[in-house]
């Protein structure tokens, strides 16, 4: 009795061009899994968000950014380049005219460092995210809305100046 073993092997993408086309593929079905987000009101005056389109009632399909918005602010931010001329030139003139500041010591130079680059970092990344999300003492997360962000920059920009000579 002879029973041959057929082996059931996975497709081999040696050729260029399968590749290519498998590539294609995944990319075309991966824009059909995107159905976006949609809003509706139900019949008690209820605002709902979802990503299917509920059969009961009409829904608004909304536009969903996924990037940071564009600044449009008039605010001109403060330079966060070290080499600005500048910056350098008043702080030199500062501490020209306060004699009595003592220097400060190298682990006070350190600590005022790293909080210099954590403000500076934690401006950037608010600069580049759109919403911010933030937790409460019971751990719950919640979006922080706009005011509140702009409030907090304003808190690093502050750190920064006081910080980052």
């Amino acid at each position: 009795m002879n029973i041959s073993k057929h082996s059931l092997s996975p497709i081999k993408l040696n050729n260029p061009f399968l590749k290519g086309l498998l590539f294609l593929v995944i990319l075309s079905i991966s824009n059909y899994c995107y159905s976006g987000i949609y809003k509706w009101v139900d019949e008690e005056g209820n605002v709902h968000y979802g990503q299917q389109r509920p059969a009961s009632a009409k829904a608004e399909q909304m536009r969903v950014q996924s990037y940071a918005p564009e600044d449009t602010s008039s605010y001109k931010r403060p330079a966060l380049n070290s080499g600005d001329k500048d910056n350098t030139d008043k702080s030199a003139n500062s501490d020209a005219e306060t004699p009595e500041k003592k220097p400060e010591t190298k682990a006070e130079k350190k600590q005022r460092m790293a909080a210099c680059a954590q403000a500076r970092k934690n401006l950037t990344r608010m600069q580049s995210i759109g919403r911010i999300r933030s937790k409460d003492k019971d751990g719950n997360a919640s979006f922080i809305s706009q005011k509140q962000k702009e409030q907090k920059m304003q808190q690093s920009r502050d750190l920064i100046s006081k910080h980052c000579k």
